[in-house]
């Protein structure tokens, strides 16, 4: 039996990229490897976003969250490998030791191959832009500008002279590309304590009411819930 965590094999990421490749009626629709770099920055950053909130983009016009399908079966069947899929990003950076499996591309130059990220790069940073505000942080210190150096070389279009020339050749680029799976992993760590208290104001809200201070927190901790999640929106 499939998981909702276990990830995509080959014939099912074909598929995928088949469906955006020749079914979806838009120039600006993601392909694969575009859609797996806007799916892991959904999946690490700052904000936990509701399909409704990226669903659209994957398609690349409106705001609908279904893309145009034959039958009802080709939809369900389209967007569940899309769910999965991003289930299990989330799973193998949440392990440890964290790991990411970035799908993008290859290109061969002068009898050697490497590494072609632009498209993941890409995808990524339209990931970020749907709460872009709440990347800012990171963004201004030097040790995020640091991890995001890679990411925004190869996936921005506007940048300097002195920028695109770290971009010239296939080399430059792979070098580049190599560097992303550490990058997107540090990020992932450095976003998870705010994540966490986030999730648990969400918990302590809901719970107001229902449990007493002196009883044990119903997330699981063992502690009082007054000092763990009841605490939540005087600690975070």
């Amino acid at each position: 039996m499939i998981t909702p965590f276990e990830p995509l094999t080959e014939i099912e990421l074909q598929e995928l990229d088949q469906f955006l490749l020749f079914e979806v009626q838009s120039e600006e629709s993601m392909t694969s490897d575009t859609l797996d770099g806007y799916l892991h920055a959904i999946a690490i950053g700052p904000t936990s976003l509701m399909p409704q909130q990226w669903m659209p983009g994957i398609w690349g016009e409106g705001d609908s969250m279904m893309p145009p399908v034959k039958s009802i079966e080709q939809l369900n069947r389209v967007l569940s490998l899309i769910m999965r899929h991003f289930n299990s990003i989330i799973a193998a950076v949440e392990q440890l030791p964290r790991e990411i499996y970035p799908i993008w591309c290859t290109s061969e130059y002068r009898g050697k191959e490497y590494d072609d990220a632009e498209g993941w790069a890409y995808g990524f940073t339209e990931g970020m832009k749907l709460c872009w505000k709440d990347w800012e942080p990171l963004l201004k210190t030097p040790q995020g500008q640091a991890w995001y150096r890679p990411i925004g070389l190869l996936g921005e279009d506007d940048f300097s002279p002195e920028q695109d020339k770290l971009t010239k050749t296939p080399a430059q680029r792979g070098k580049l590309a190599l560097q992303i799976p550490e990058a997107v992993v540090a990020m992932y760590e450095y976003w998870l304590p705010y994540r966490r208290a986030v999730y648990e104001r969400q918990v302590a809200k809901s719970m107001q009411g229902k449990v007493g201070r002196n009883e044990p927190c119903p997330c699981g901790s063992g502690k009082k819930y007054k000092v763990c999640c009841g605490a939540a929106s005087v600690l975070h």
